[in-house]
């Protein structure tokens, strides 16, 4: 089966990381196909059977979907069918924003799940405000008047935190976010990701939405660690491996995050066991 992968360049009048469109003859998307964008549609007329690996459903007015990067499906619409497109690149979103904690751990659970929901069925209340905002984000799209990519944002972080509100409901334990795991979880590999920024013990307790005392609390339960151990062992972690690539260790202490060398070589002795120097004849 000849499967295309769609760029998001692919849309003649697309910005650097999103689009979006409303449709009434679609066509390239009723072939497999899979793209490196995330994809939100929603049906404001009609129906369409969206199909999903080897699951399929038929969605209709107030109906979405929603496909990260790289899974393979395609749609068989009805002839009367109308629906929202709204695409956007994985780094869309910005992590660093608290205020969008929910809408990043979506994206993520979707990209790490093994089951994508081909249909979620918004709740009556939503649907109108759904409506809206993609009205309002389409219009500022076309119009690009003075300061539309921020009021896209904006209009998107409503979106897609209101599609994840109702994508959970149907398909994903209460527990995912009980006692705020996910969200230590999702900062637990933050940190393990961006060890060499000057990251603070406040900046991921705010991350985290939760106070500094109930942070540290879940964080050593997660790992075994505090936080500042947890920072360390990922720096020297890293440090005993450029250690084995032949940095010279006067510049390593700097790409591991460390303002100073007696600090570096403090928590390298304590964590190793040796000095950095004597890490590195044994390599």
């Amino acid at each position: 089966m000849d499967v295309k992968n769609f760029v998001l360049s692919y849309y003649r009048n697309s910005m650097e990381n999103f689009h979006i469109q409303k449709l009434e003859k679609p066509t390239e998307a009723k072939k497999p196909h899979t793209h490196e964008y995330f994809q939100i549609y929603y049906i404001a007329k009609g129906s369409l059977t969206h199909h999903i690996e080897n699951t399929s459903s038929e969605l209709r007015q107030g109906d979405m979907f929603i496909i990260p990067p790289k899974i393979m499906h395609y749609i068989s619409p009805a002839a009367d069918t109308v629906f929202y497109s709204f695409s956007f690149m994985p780094d869309f979103f910005n992590e660093t924003n608290t205020n969008t904690k929910l809408v990043t751990l979506f994206l993520k659970n979707l990209r790490t799940s093994q089951s994508i929901l081909p249909k979620v069925s918004i709740d009556a209340k939503d649907i109108r405000y759904i409506e809206s905002v993609l009205e309002r984000m389409l219009d500022e799209f076309n119009r690009k008047d003075f300061g539309f990519g921020e009021l896209i944002y904006a209009y998107a972080v409503l979106l897609v935190a209101v599609l994840a509100r109702n994508y959970f409901k149907q398909n994903t334990p209460a527990e995912y976010f009980d006692n705020g795991k996910q969200f230590v979880l999702h900062c637990i590999e933050y940190i393990e990701s961006n060890f060499a920024d000057q990251i603070t013990l406040d900046e991921m307790s705010k991350r985290s939405a939760m106070s500094k005392n109930s942070f540290c609390a879940l964080f050593y339960k997660l790992t075994g660690h505090t936080f500042h151990q947890h920072l360390n062992l990922c720096r020297i972690k890293k440090a005993t491996e450029y250690i084995k690539e032949g940095y010279k260790i006067t510049a390593i202490y700097g790409l591991c995050g460390y303002s100073d060398f007696s600090t570096f070589y403090r928590n390298f002795k304590k964590i190793t066991g040796l000095s950095p120097n004597a890490y590195k004849k044994t390599v």
